[in-house]
């Protein structure tokens, strides 16, 4: 065996600089994800659009200039983007992730008992 290091190979090299606006687009997500789960009392209930659509605004915008620059991120900001949707309709989107939970649980059970 030598002992020669590994070499990222010339595709990935930079790949998170080429896409500084779609990883941007995804970590505003992120926070506003975190930041309107954290300030609700109530999960099911209507976050506070004071905090929620800032979060949402600046993650659109990161995406929109993601686009503009072709970053071909489609991944990233989109997944940001999702995110920071998900946290305007926080109670639906939980609701709707129970649901969808106990779906495939009962799906599971049953496919192992019959």
């Amino acid at each position: 065996m030598t002992d020669r290091p590994l070499v990222k190979p010339d595709h990935l090299a930079g790949r998170l600089a080429r896409s500084a606006a779609g990883a941007i687009a995804l970590g505003l997500g992120v926070i506003a994800f975190v930041v309107v789960s954290a300030s609700q009392d109530r999960v099911w209930s209507i976050p506070d659009w004071r905090i929620a659509a800032p979060g949402f605004v600046a993650t659109a915008l990161a995406a929109g200039i993601s686009l503009a620059r072709r970053e071909r991120a489609y991944g990233l900001w989109g997944l940001g983007l999702g995110l920071a949707g998900a946290s305007l309709v926080l109670g639906w989107f939980v609701m709707l992730v129970v649901v969808v939970a106990a779906t495939a649980l009962l799906i599971l059970i049953l496919h192992h008992v019959m």
